[in-house]
């Protein structure tokens, strides 16, 4: 992106609206206060309350009714969890190959692939949501925020008379502010540009002279995001700018760092948890849970490397029709051929 568009979205973010042109009559949009926002909440609320007994669909209706017609798999959310699961796995990847043009090439081929799946598996899931009585409801406080936040050249409300609102022309301005929504990216791109950090170095405690609870979506957005990077400057295993320059990388780096966090802390918990116990060398501890949110829990103790293992395990348990001995299964086999080869060495040592 070149210097002058960026700083003409900097401009837009800083100022608090939105001017743009709509069948030739310039609009603003000034995002509104949090009253506004709380009056919208309960024009929703009261919304469901008086329409949640009609013949609107709820959400839940909507996804059995996916499933009925074979449009979403039963498991269908599930894999949308694995998908997630697999873009993360696939930037962490991209992060620890950075200095490898051809391996990122690959990764990078694979991991959008994997973008446009999920893309597809969303649009699927949510197909029927403006259908629902929750998605009604969200269109009405939406509508509401804007009826107060649409202004003309002249500073004066578009949608003054509630009582006979052009519906048709704040759908279609609607669509037009829609289309001009600042994406992910480009926010991230403003967030590391010099031109912002100048600011932000400035007076990062007092920048847009309201308080925190009014300042707009696009300006919570920006600071949130520059705060990421700050954090990740002052990171003692700081990436190097070629990472940091490119989201995918990024975002690989942070959910490895995650990841490492919630590796010690599941260690600490299970250390905390076992303290005191006669384990004998134990590789595995076998804990009785009462009850599905203990279990979960208890299960979160494992690391990656241990979950793995009991998906794998499952997995091979479900798919056999008969007891399966300790010795066969995937993970102490490996650990078998592992110590076979490491005794065969020490032997032609001798």
């Amino acid at each position: 992106m070149d210097n002058r568009l960026l700083s003409l979205y900097l401009s837009r973010i800083l100022s608090g609206q939105y001017i743009f042109v709509y069948k030739d009559t310039t609009y603003k949009l000034i995002y509104p206060d949090i009253q506004v926002k709380y009056n919208a909440e309960l024009c929703a609320q009261e919304a469901y309350n008086s329409t949640k007994y009609n013949e609107w669909i709820s959400e839940e209706e909507a996804l059995i009714f996916l499933i009925e017609t074979g449009l979403w798999p039963v498991n269908g959310d599930d894999q949308i969890k694995k998908i997630e699961t697999q873009i993360e796995d696939y930037k962490i990847d991209l992060f620890k190959n950075f200095l490898n043009p051809k391996k990122i090439k690959s990764l990078r081929s694979t991991l959008n692939s994997l973008k446009n799946t999920l893309n597809k598996y969303y649009n699927i899931r949510h197909c029927f949501d403006n259908i629902t009585v929750e998605g009604y409801c969200t269109t009405l406080k939406n509508q509401y925020i804007l009826l107060y936040s649409i202004y003309n050249i002249n500073n004066d409300l578009v949608f003054s008379d509630h009582n006979s609102v052009d519906y048709n022309l704040l759908n279609s301005l609607s669509v037009a502010i829609n289309n001009s929504i600042i994406e992910i990216p480009t926010f991230k791109l403003i967030a590391r540009s010099e031109i912002w950090r100048s600011y932000w170095s400035a007076n990062k405690d007092n920048l847009f002279e309201k308080s925190t609870i009014n300042w707009t979506d696009e300006q919570k957005t920006l600071v949130v995001l520059t705060k990421m990077y700050d954090n990740a400057y002052e990171h003692p295993e700081c990436p190097p700018d070629k990472v940091i320059e490119d989201d995918d990388m990024f975002d690989g780096w942070m959910i490895l760092q995650k990841r490492k966090s919630e590796q010690e802390k599941s260690k600490s918990r299970t250390e905390e948890l076992l303290k005191g116990k006669n384990l004998n060398n134990a590789k595995e501890v076998f804990l009785v849970a009462n009850s599905k949110e203990e279990a979960e829990n208890i299960y979160g103790l494992n690391d990656m490397h241990s979950r793995n293992i009991i998906r794998e395990r499952n997995q091979v348990i479900l798919n056999s029709s008969q007891d399966i001995p300790e010795a066969k299964l995937p993970d102490v086999q490996r650990d078998l051929v592992i110590q076979n080869n490491k005794q065969f060495i020490e032997s032609r040592k001798k």
